[in-house]
């Protein structure tokens, strides 16, 4: 007799649990795959800001101070270099530096304008790699980037120590307007501190939170806890109604400014900040709000709770 011909393929029943055994095992990896890579961003994250301590603390021995939030000589005068103008040496960016005119405007530049090369050059180090991209400029003019310094409790007010009746506001941060903050005025203790945290930018061509080298930019302010639901308040030509994180306008202009931004990020939980002795520590956004107030303030002399 002939062997019987017996087939060594598999059977449907046996290709159906294969295919489920490998889609339960692409199940189980791919988060552990996607936790480790937002552990490697967060682990860039932290290391910018540490990176930033470095240039506050070499800014400090160049100068003796620290540099101001932003530059204004008068109520009229509109030069407004920021923090980030003026460190920009101490963050390897020294040619970008020299070609900056600080006699001249910083937000009346267009395209090709002066300061044009400085104000639209987007630094790899001033962002946060969990934040999403943005490639647009707004107004194809102003770089955005993910670190804010501390203003303290807001609003940021146009004027503020110009004016001789400047409007109301809380108590100013680490920076602001020509401020030259020592050592010694961190009274509360620099490790008590926060001096930049960070901030989200926004996906479309007119927001202006994040912007780089313009008032209306680089800062945060502790009126919220981190990640609050709270709209900021930006300029109204600069607020989208659909943006997320949502906004709302309360300031037409550069002259009556009512700014107030909240420290956010896409870390799971929370924001990391840096403090005034250069450490850098992940703050849960459910930080008591008294706490993050404090924190946001150099001299206020309160006891701060354990953060």
């Amino acid at each position: 007799m002939r062997p019987t011909n017996t087939s060594k393929g598999f059977t449907l029943i046996e290709l159906l649990v294969v295919i489920a055994i490998i889609a339960i095992l692409i199940a189980l990896l791919l988060p552990a795959v996607q936790q480790a890579r937002e552990a490697a961003r967060r682990s860039t994250c932290k290391n910018n800001l540490k990176q930033l301590g470095l240039a506050f603390h070499n800014y400090l021995e160049t100068h003796k101070v620290l540099p101001p939030g932003y530059i204004q000589t008068s109520l009229a005068a509109r030069n407004e270099a920021t923090w980030v103008s003026l460190i920009l040496p101490f963050i390897d960016q020294a040619n970008l530096y020299n070609t900056a005119d600080f006699n001249a405007c910083f937000g009346c530049t267009s395209v090709g304008g002066t300061n044009y090369e400085l104000i639209s050059n987007t630094i790899p180090m001033l962002q946060c790699p969990t934040d999403l991209p943005v490639p647009s400029l707004p107004y194809n003019v102003f770089a955005r980037g993910n670190y804010a310094a501390s203003n303290g409790i807001g609003p940021l007010i146009s004027g503020y120590g110009l004016d001789p009746s400047p409007p109301a506001r809380g108590a100013v941060g680490a920076f602001d307007q020509n401020s030259a903050r020592k050592m010694r005025d961190f009274r509360d203790g620099s490790s008590n501190t926060i001096v930049v945290s960070e901030l989200r930018k926004v996906e479309n061509r007119i927001d202006f939170r994040g912007v780089l080298h313009y008032p209306e930019g680089p800062f945060i302010h502790h009126n919220f806890t981190p990640n609050s639901n709270v709209p900021d308040q930006l300029r109204t030509a600069f607020c989208d109604s659909n943006a997320k994180p949502a906004c709302t306008g309360t300031y037409t202009a550069h002259n009556n400014r009512n700014l107030l931004y909240t420290a956010r990020s896409l870390h799971t939980g929370g924001v990391h900040t840096l403090l005034g002795d250069g450490a850098v520590r992940f703050i849960s956004e459910n930080i008591d709000l008294t706490t993050w107030q404090n924190l946001g303030m150099l001299n206020d002399g309160n006891a701060i709770s354990e953060f």
